[in-house]
């Protein structure tokens, strides 16, 4: 199989989805606190209000502090070399090399990545978005196609 060519193409901030994450949870939060409610028989509406309120706050604030961890909150770019793959932080942070890279899932203009550094880091979550890649968009989903989810010593690189 022929390699892809090279592609550098930049990562979203992930603000958007920190939001709908925050927000899932406020809704889940709100939901079973307003089933317990009706279920314990608190009485007036305005108890079941208040007890859904204060749990959607809780829980959204769970959320948020989840979604914060698990995407970076700053932008960054995503590089194929025609060999290997590499994360470039934002600016001034180093050129990252990744062991692997997996598309955990692809909307056609949004895609969720799992990387995985070859220095054996904790693996990160990064989005991807036509709006953000821009021109490079089409070329770093043909790279995702052809090489994401297998290692450097998959394709029989010495180099790892």
């Amino acid at each position: 199989m022929r390699a892809a060519p090279p592609v550098e193409a930049v990562l979203d901030s992930g603000r958007r989805e920190r939001m709908l994450i925050t927000a899932l949870h406020a809704l889940a939060g709100a939901v079973v606190a307003a089933w317990l409610a009706l279920h314990l028989a608190l009485g007036p509406g305005w108890a079941v209000l208040l007890v859904g309120l204060g749990a959607a706050a809780v829980v959204a604030g769970l959320g948020h502090q989840l979604a914060r961890r698990a995407l970076p909150l700053q932008p960054g770019q995503l590089r194929w070399d025609g060999q290997r793959w590499f994360c470039v932080g934002a600016q001034g942070m180093p050129v990252q090399p990744l062991q692997r890279l997996v598309l955990a899932l692809d909307l056609g203009l949004w895609v969720l990545l799992h990387l995985h550094p070859a220095d054996g880091g904790h693996p990160v979550w990064r989005v991807a978005s036509a709006r953000g890649a821009t021109s490079a968009w089409h070329g770093l989903r043909v790279a995702l196609a052809a090489h994401a989810g297998s290692t450097a010593t998959d394709r029989g690189d010495p180099a790892t």
